[in-house]
C-alpha cells in the first residue's frame, strides 16, 4: 500500500538517498557518469530541510511499506520544483499521485502549477500532464553542464 502525504523533517534522509539513486539509475540513461557526480555533488538531507523551511517549497512524500520513502515531490509559486520516483517503484503510477498532490496541495493556496525544468529523461511525462517542451538548457555544476527542458503548461 502508497501513502502519499507531507513531507516530515525525519523524511530528508530517505528524500536524499532515494534522490541520488533516482539519479545515478535513471537520469545517468542519458547522462555522462561526470554529470551525473557533479550533479550529485555537495547534495545533504538538510537541503530538502531548508528548502521546506526557508525556500517556502512545499513537499510531498510517497511511502511504501509504511516507512520506506518510495518518491517525492516539491513546488512554490506556480513551479513544480522536484519530482523523482524511487527506480524500484516506477510504473507504479507514483509519479502521477505526486504529481497529482502537488497540484490540488497548490490549489487549495490559490495557485496554480504552469511551470517547470525537467530532466531529460521525464519530458513525455510531463507532456501527458499538459505541459509543452520549450527551451533546452543546463545547470552548470562543477564545471559540468547538467542538461534540462524548461516546460510550460497552457
Amino acid at each position: 500500500m502508497i501513502e502519499i502525504r507531507a513531507m516530515r523533517d525525519a523524511d530528508a534522509a530517505g528524500m536524499h538517498e532515494l534522490h541520488t539513486k533516482a539519479v545515478r539509475q535513471v537520469c545517468a540513461t542519458l547522462l555522462e557518469s561526470d554529470v551525473v557526480e557533479a550533479w550529485l555533488y555537495g547534495r545533504t538531507p538538510e537541503g530538502y530541510l531548508r528548502a521546506a523551511n526557508d525556500g517556502g517549497e512545499s513537499f510531498w512524500v510517497a511511502l511504501a511499506d509504511t516507512d520506506r520513502i518510495a518518491g517525492f515531490a516539491s513546488w512554490r509559486d506556480n513551479e513544480l520544483m522536484s519530482l523523482f520516483v524511487d527506480p524500484d517503484s516506477q510504473g507504479l503510477g507514483l509519479g502521477r499521485r505526486l504529481f497529482q498532490a502537488c497540484e490540488e496541495d497548490a490549489a487549495r493556496k490559490g495557485a496554480v502549477i504552469t511551470r517547470l525544468i525537467s530532466t531529460l529523461n521525464a519530458q513525455t511525462f510531463y507532456e501527458t500532464r499538459g505541459f509543452q517542451a520549450g527551451q533546452r538548457g543546463y545547470v552548470e555544476k562543477r564545471n559540468m553542464r547538467i542538461p534540462h527542458i524548461e516546460m510550460r503548461r497552457v
